[in-house]
């Protein structure tokens, strides 16, 4: 029994609240009426319904609504719309909705005005220029008309924030009617620069669109708008298919305003071909509505009843209520309807939430200004809220990482074709046979870059093939052609998604293209060959002073011993007793005659001193500042001096890129049309327009088409020819090429990127998967793979490169001072001969002997190195002891003689046994 009155109550209940109104006879009907075409038969439908709506969602309804409907065979049939409006004000209606048409509506509009009788629209109509009166007020023609389609200055307005929300620089507009046109204008007249141009291409009259779409596929533009018919906007899309429109990267924006309901995902297949944008007026669904024509037209019913009910309201609390319930008028007559200028006020003044297109607010001339768009993204089999559009502009509603999610989700399941560029170490053709490394028109390719988008791929898991670029270029705009050539004409031309190689990240480029983050970091630097190694030149150790300051030293070595010289023979504290035991001797000694003057400065000079030292202060002054200068100077040489001896210098003719600038005898050059020669090209530095010049006026042409032929004529020619290239290959081709060295520092700061079709959605994860790859070392493994490990290493370090103190010098480093050795030795045994022989001459002529005699005794005694002694006379024979003394007897009897004439004898025994006689006479007596 419970369970009885728990079902039978709600029923009851509801029964009593539809039949209260009833009962209390408060529900009045009002009549209103709809002028629809033939072709108008969902918007009739729709009318219907919106008009039953009222009525059962009320549960005591003060108004009970009525629909007259007049259907008008011709939508530019104006008599028969006119006696449309009049049977309806005969009828006695409250409003009139419609027509649709644009050639009708405006005989519905003035009619209305004339009867007071509220007016209502839901199609698109251009916005008028307002008239003002004197005040400045606007004047409004059809006051009673109100227009529950959002306004055209407003979509016109979204539109264009849309355009500038996607971040489109320029795109190509097509329309199909002048309305369409219209609704693009605000788009159309954005500011640009000139290289962002917007084309417009009017679609034609059809069926058959397909000209003026495969026209719109070959222009280099990659953004659409699209205003066409509802009716049509399908049969656009599966044509613009058919001629290869709808593609990747291609950008739509679909102008219609209820784009949620047209069968767009069909076009996509769940492919990720066509990125299209659409909006929707619509914010609910009503079952059997499905134009927003449709919606806006069911709200506009639900409008004009809120409206009355609010007028009813106003009625109970006013003495003289105004009469709401219409009477039949006539168009020949002048009656009005007394409540229509106050419903029309009210809608005005109050807005509200509509049914099925959010809300709603009039303005006083009667368009609707306050709305919001939603933005939908038709993704795979999906249709993508994105964010919403309000006279405050665009606004996202998807969270970061579900575009994300979705963006990783799209890279999984698509095919990147991916254009290369053959160049070592990047792409490599293998050559010995194997099947390693990528497929490519029955050939494999390996490389650094084929291990890079490898990686890539693993991170990002999606699938990839490869394929050459025809004309082997990096891509580089021909003013001639004004199109693009190479890797980036591919990617302009949609034929390729992503292009890797050695391919330098620019301004021109990015005009056109898009690019990752670099994956390889470098700069412009010199080529050049080695100079042949210059051999140690054999006196290379007076290479630490110049030929002048040896010129001076020696000058300042004369002088010197001169000064030294005469000085000592000026000074009284240098002539000293020859005979320390005469105290008063007839005769001074003076030490420092020239030999040993000459001999003293010499010594200090070669850090062995001497044992003759001056005693004057005048003498010493000189010998000390002598030696002072040979201290700084022998310091200086010998510093100097290890630096000479352990570097083989290499005779370079330029060290950098300013000397290369300034001489005129080295020819340098660069790729034609690459990234280097453009650095050049457009530097606003002196000496890189100055070398630009150089290199543009040469003759014959200093540019090559490619890196290897840039290599082989820095080769060929030797040191006169220098080739300006990427830093990353100078180092490879010097890992293989000893011949080779790079000159000077880097001349820019540059790096290879990615390159991408522009406003690719892929360039932030194939960044984000470099940067991975840059924190893993893995781009540093892969350098180091191609670079070194993979062909390099051939090459040994320089010894200048080592630690000058770890240097063993060769032969040739210090043969010089051997030969001085040597030849100072010689010389010095040449004097010893003559020497040698001159003393025979003398021996001869004192002892009477013939000169061969006295040759073979001196020979005979310098040979016996037994001997440790000399006899002052040498006897005929050498055999009689006897003889000898008798020789030597005579000797010193002849020795004291001589000397008896200054001495005591006993005095010069003495002198001789202490062996102190300074005259030179060194030889013992036996």
């Amino acid at each position: 029994m419970a369970s009885y009155r728990r079902n039978i109550l709600p029923f009851i209940a509801l029964t009593l609240l539809t039949l209260l109104p009833y009962n209390q006879g408060a529900s009045r009907p009002i009549k209103i009426g709809a002028i629809f075409h033939q072709e108008d038969m969902e918007l009739k439908e729709a009318f219907e319904r919106a008009t039953f709506a009222t009525t059962i969602e009320n549960p005591a309804p003060a108004f009970e609504l009525r629909s007259s409907i007049k259907i008008v065979n011709s939508s530019t049939d104006s008599f028969k719309t006119k006696l449309a409006v009049c049977e309806l004000l005969e009828e006695g209606v409250a409003a009139i909705f419609g027509p649709s048409s644009p050639y009708t509506r405006g005989i519905v509009a003035s009619i209305a005005a004339r009867f007071d009788i509220p007016h209502f629209e839901y199609v698109w109509r251009e916005h008028k220029e307002l008239i003002l009166d004197e005040e400045g007020n606007p004047i409004n023609p059809t006051p009673m008309t109100i227009n529950i389609y959002p306004d055209s200055e407003m979509i016109s307005k979204a539109i264009a924030d849309v355009v500038v929300w996607n971040e489109w620089k320029s795109f190509v507009a097509i329309y199909e009617t002048n309305d369409g046109l219209s609704r693009i204008q605000k788009a159309l007249t954005m500011k640009r620069d000139k290289d962002n141009p917007i084309t417009i291409r009017h679609l034609g009259t059809g069926p058959n669109y397909r000209s003026t779409l495969k026209e719109i596929s070959t222009l280099p533009i990659d953004n659409i708008i699209i205003d066409v018919k509802p009716e049509n906007i399908m049969h656009v899309f599966h044509q613009a298919k058919e001629v290869n429109l709808v593609r990747e990267y291609t950008n739509f924006i679909i102008t219609y305003m209820d784009s949620s309901k047209l069968p767009i995902l069909e076009i996509r297949n769940g492919t990720t071909q066509g990125n299209i944008t659409g909006f929707s007026l619509r914010q609910n669904n009503v079952d059997g509505i499905n134009l927003a024509e449709s919606a806006a037209l069911y709200d506009a019913v639900f409008l004009l009843y809120n409206a009355l009910n609010i007028l009813n309201d106003r009625n109970k609390n006013n003495g003289d209520p105004i009469p709401i319930i219409p009477v039949p008028l006539s168009c020949d007559d002048e009656k009005k309807y007394e409540a229509g200028p106050n419903i029309t006020s009210i809608i005005r003044e109050v807005p509200i939430e509509g049914k099925m297109t959010g809300a709603i607010s009039i303005d006083e001339i009667g368009r609707r200004r306050d709305f919001s768009l939603q933005l939908l993204d038709f993704r795979g089999f999906n249709s993508i809220k994105m964010g919403y559009w309000d006279d405050e502009g665009v606004h996202s509603t998807r969270t970061k990482q579900e575009l994300e999610s979705y963006l990783f989700k799209s890279i999984e399941q698509n095919h990147f074709k991916i254009a290369i560029k053959v160049g070592e170490p990047y792409v490599i053709e293998v050559t010995d046979g194997s099947t390693r490394g990528v497929p490519i028109d029955k050939k494999y390719y390996e490389g650094y870059c084929i291990d890079v988008i490898e990686n890539i791929a693993k991170i990002l898991k999606f699938k990839y093939s490869f394929m050459l670029v025809p004309d082997n270029q990096y891509g580089s705009y021909v003013p001639k052609t004004k199109s693009w050539n190479g890797l980036i004409k591919l990617l302009l031309d949609h034929e390729a998604d992503l292009a890797i190689c050695d391919l330098t990240i620019t301004s021109a480029r990015e005009s056109a293209v898009d690019f990752t983050m670099p994956f390889m970091n470098l700069g412009i630097s010199i080529l050049f060959s080695k100079p042949e190694e210059k051999k140690p030149e054999l006196f290379s150790f007076l290479k630490p002073l110049s030929t002048d300051v040896w010129i001076y030293m020696a000058t300042a070595y004369l002088i010197v011993s001169l000064m030294l010289y005469v000085q000592a023979r000026m000074a009284p504290g240098e002539w000293n007793n020859p005979h320390p035991c005469n105290p008063d001797p007839e005769e001074l000694e003076n030490n420092f005659d020239l030999k040993n003057s000459l001999w003293l400065t010499v010594g200090s000079l070669m850090q062995q001193g001497s044992d003759i030292l001056p005693q004057a202060p005048s003498v010493r002054m000189v010998a000390g500042m002598w030696w002072f200068f040979t201290l700084i100077m022998v310091s200086s040489y010998t510093a100097n001096l290890a630096a000479f001896l352990t570097i083989d210098k290499m005779d370079n003719p330029i060290t950098n890129v300013e000397e290369l600038a300034k001489q005129t005898k080295i020819k340098y050059g660069a790729i034609d049309g690459g990234s280097t020669s453009s650095f050049f090209r457009d530097s606003n530095y002196s000496t890189y327009q100055r070398m630009w010049a150089t290199m543009s006026e040469a003759r014959p042409s200093v540019f090559t088409a490619t890196n290897d032929e840039g290599v082989e004529r820095v080769l060929k020619e030797k040191q006169g020819y220098a080739f300006l290239m990427e830093s990353t290959t100078i180092e490879y081709k010097m890992e293989r090429n000893c011949d080779l060295q790079q000159i000077g520092s880097l001349i820019d700061n540059k790096g290879y990127g990615i390159a991408l079709i522009r406003n690719s959605p892929y360039r932030t994860p194939i960044s984000g998967a470099i940067l991975t790859l840059q924190e893993k070392g893995t781009l540093s493994e892969l350098k180091t793979k191609w670079w070194e490990k993979r062909g390099g290493g051939k090459c040994k370090k320089d010894d200048s490169d080592k630690d000058a103190n770890s240097i063993e010098l060769g032969l040739p480093n210090v043969g010089g001072v051997f030969l001085v050795l040597m030849c100072g030795c010689a010389a010095s045994f040449v004097i010893a001969i003559f020497e040698f022989l001159w003393n025979i001459r003398k021996v001869a002529v004192e002892e009477k002997i013939t000169p061969w005699e006295a040759f073979v005794a001196e020979l005979k005694f310098a040979v016996n190195i037994t001997l440790d002694t000399k006899p002052v006379k040498i006897a005929k024979s050498s055999s009689a002891s006897s003889s000898m003394e008798g020789g030597i007897g005579r000797a010193t009897s002849t020795a004291r003689s001589i000397v008896g004439s200054f001495l005591r004898l006993d005095i010069l025994d003495k002198f001789d046994k202490n062996n102190t006689n300074n005259r030179g006479n060194d030889r013992k007596i036996n």
